[in-house]
């Protein structure tokens, strides 16, 4: 894991950034549902971006994933920083939008957080 711009802890949607240089598929822009494997092996569930952040000024085109559903929700106590994780991305929950304003943006992010929740409660169904 490597440093981003910390957007997402600002709007309360703390991401694990992906180094430029990670190995594997990563499937086209857009927000998925899937998993975090951290280091140990603990998988997460997680709500992944891919791409260029078009709401903020043109930046590469990164992958950041938003860990969901701690039990201990201190974010403070959970860094993912240097380590070596896995992402695998399940289900493409929509194309990657420009928002007009931050809040717009956050009312968003919160919807897709509730939409990898129910898709991963199908899947492990």
């Amino acid at each position: 894991m490597v440093y981003g711009y910390a957007r997402g802890r600002e709007l309360g949607f703390p991401t694990a950034n992906l180094a430029a240089d990670s190995e594997g598929m990563i499937p086209p822009d857009g927000v998925y549902a899937g998993w975090l494997f951290d280091e140990s092996g603990t998988q997460w569930p997680a709500a992944i971006s891919v791409g260029s952040n078009p709401t903020f000024e043109a930046v590469e085109r990164v992958v950041e994933a938003h860990v969901i559903d701690r039990s201990d929700a201190n974010i403070e106590d959970f860094d993912l920083y240097g380590q070596h994780v896995r992402v695998e991305f399940l289900e493409r929950l929509r194309g990657m939008v420009a928002f007009e304003g931050i809040e717009k943006l956050c009312v968003q992010m919160a919807e897709d957080v509730e939409q990898t929740r129910r898709v991963l409660a199908q899947l492990s169904a």
